[in-house]
């Protein structure tokens, strides 16, 4: 069974002949009890580059405390106070990691498989603050922990540790770390109890960290920034897409693949392209995959609403049609999981982050300030997107709709690439086109939304049919609104002024 919480706690180290402080009075109507003691074995998994640890993930199996075996992901969460993060556990045996677990940190493991990276051997007083009805609201871990490497101990150290349980309130983690400390208890680096035990090497920055650009970058050095912020963008959103919790997932994992995919086009006169093409070509085929969820989740979202507007009469047809939706998406999902553990989407994971953190640049873009060069690459996306539009008339059709939008997300994400260069002119420029994006956006939602209702109509009864129809029909509603609303957002976003420095 998995079971999720997200983590607040606090460290402090002690030493050897430290006496836990008096913890009555912590909180009105608080009383300590304990010490409980307990014997804990831990052994945690990583890639041989430790690349878990270095973006702040931990895989480990316990036993020891309670009666399962537990597996637990550490997953990296916003810190609120000390270091909150989001834990999954499993129980489980040493030797079969939970296909959940493997699958969370399957992106920030860049493809590489996982290995026992340390083993760590606790003891462990365990102290808990509750109230008088017997409702825990924190504890004090006192644990003496031995680092095992082979069959020897190679080193000890003594912490405390200060979590609070169900839901209490962070101001009494912030008095019971008062209490320790005017006990003696010193302040730490909130380094976690592995990272001391693997030393340096766990300390060394993540692959895909993103650097510091200073006042006058190369563009070598903006495109490397981009091609990272993007790439961060793809593995940090796999877990979330795997945990499937919420739409922005599959959406943000892909908007990385997007950029990805255009900042390469887009400054493929500065990289040697021809190695940049099958990545391009690889992150496609993820996309597509990605994408056939996300298409259904935009779906059952207008569909949820669009039912709820329907007369009563047409309801039991109209449920029909979200039942099939919610097959297709199960079905989609499922097969998307399957994609993220092949082989094949492995090598793209280690080649994008090898491939954004160094690019294979040519010479001149190590050399040349990226104000001089970056706003440049503008032009010829720019030039194409008029042409486009120019081509396509007033009246153009779902098709050349589509091309458009493709075209504009490019040099959008062109203007974005240049903006440490060009500055507050390209961002601003951006943002238009980006209000532009957001109208073909919904009217491509629509078009694939109505196509799909057209097939979910077929495959149900009459009335299904019927409700189907139905809600193709809002579907084009929404489409025409959209036709109408570009001519004026398009005028905003291309004009001639707003993109004199592209030009």
């Amino acid at each position: 069974m998995e079971h999720q919480v997200i983590e607040h706690e606090v460290k402090m180290g002690v030493w050897p002949g430290f006496e836990l402080p008096d913890l009555h009075g912590a909180l009105n109507g608080a009383v300590p009890s304990g010490p409980e003691e307990s014997r804990l074995e831990a052994v945690y998994f990583d890639t041989v580059g430790l690349r878990l640890l270095r973006r702040g993930v931990t895989v480990r199996f316990r036993r020891g405390e309670g009666p399962d075996e537990l597996w637990t992901a550490k997953l990296p969460e916003q810190a609120v106070l000390g270091l909150a993060r989001r834990e999954i556990s499993i129980a489980g045996e040493l030797g079969r990691m939970p296909i959940l677990l493997e699958d969370l940190v399957r992106g920030w493991a860049l493809g590489a498989p996982l290995i026992p990276v340390a083993r760590l051997r606790t003891l462990r007083q365990r102290t808990t603050v509750a109230r008088r009805d017997g409702r825990a609201l924190a504890v004090v871990d006192d644990d003496e922990v031995s680092i095992v490497q082979g069959s020897r101990v190679a080193a000890r150290f003594r912490e405390l540790e200060l979590e609070l349980v169900n839901g209490a309130s962070p101001k009494l983690l912030d008095r019971l770390a008062h209490r320790m400390r005017s006990a003696g208890a010193q302040p730490v680096d909130q380094v976690p109890k592995l990272v001391r035990a693997l030393g340096p090497a766990a300390l060394a920055p993540w692959d895909l960290e993103a650097p510091e650009l200073g006042a006058r970058p190369t563009a070598a050095e903006a495109l490397r920034a981009a091609l990272i912020r993007s790439a961060a963008s793809l593995v940090d959103h796999i877990a979330a897409v795997v945990l499937d919790e919420d739409l922005e997932g599959i959406h943000q994992s892909r908007v990385g693949i997007r950029r990805l995919r255009s900042d390469l086009k887009t400054a493929r006169s500065l990289l040697d392209y021809r190695t940049v093409k099958p990545l391009r070509r690889e992150l496609g085929w993820l996309m597509t995959s990605l994408g056939e969820v996300r298409d259904l989740d935009v779906l059952l979202v207008r569909l949820r609403g669009d039912i709820r507007s329907l007369d009563p009469s047409d309801r039991v047809g109209a449920d029909a049609v979200l039942a099939k939706a919610l097959e297709d998406r199960a079905a989609a999902y499922e097969q998307l999981r399957a994609d993220l553990r092949t082989g094949r989407c492995a090598a793209l994971l280690e080649e994008t982050a090898r491939l954004a953190a160094d690019p294979p640049l040519r010479t001149r873009a190590s050399r040349q300030p990226a104000a001089d060069v970056l706003p440049r690459l503008v032009a010829a996306p720019l030039r194409d997107l008029r042409r486009q539009r120019r081509k396509q008339g007033p009246r153009p059709d779902a098709k050349g709709l589509h091309t458009l939008r493709i075209d504009v997300k490019r040099v959008r994400y062109a203007a974005e690439l240049a903006a440490p260069a060009a500055g507050k002119r390209a961002r601003r420029a951006a943002k238009g086109l980006a209000r532009v994006q957001d109208v073909l956006g919904e009217y491509n939602d629509t078009c694939i939304a109505e196509q799909r209702l057209r097939s979910l109509g077929e495959r149900t009864d009459a009335t299904g049919a019927w409700a189907a129809g139905l809600l193709g029909g809002l579907q084009l509603a929404r489409g025409a609104a959209c036709r109408e609303r570009l001519p004026g957002t398009w005028a905003k976003a291309a004009g001639r002024k707003r993109w004199r420095w592209a030009e």
